[in-house]
């Protein structure tokens, strides 16, 4: 009785929440992994990530759509370091002022 019952509370915990099938976007990473969201950790989706290969702080996960049941395509995407202000609106804004 004891082992019927663990059977089905097994069940019940692997199908909570989603699985999303997640690629990392670091230059030169493009490591696979499945991320499982539940109620308890939902927080990640809005929330910045680490790559669990690469190590890479600060990842946005972007969802690319659904793939199968409780199963979504997704890609963890980061911001360019180094990078200035775009060149082309600071020439538009000196060109007005003259």
């Amino acid at each position: 009785m004891q082992t019927a019952t663990s059977r089905v509370e097994s069940r019940t915990t692997d199908n909570r929440g989603i699985v999303y099938r997640t690629v990392c976007r670091n230059p030169g990473c493009g490591f696979r992994f499945d991320l499982r969201v539940t109620p308890d950790n939902a927080s990640l989706l809005g929330g910045s990530m680490t790559c669990p290969h690469c190590k890479r702080h600060g990842g946005q996960l972007k969802s690319q759509g659904r793939i199968g049941k409780q199963l979504f395509a997704a890609k963890l995407l980061f911001r360019p370091i180094g990078v200035g202000p775009d060149r082309s609106n600071d020439e538009m804004g000196a060109d007005s002022r003259n």
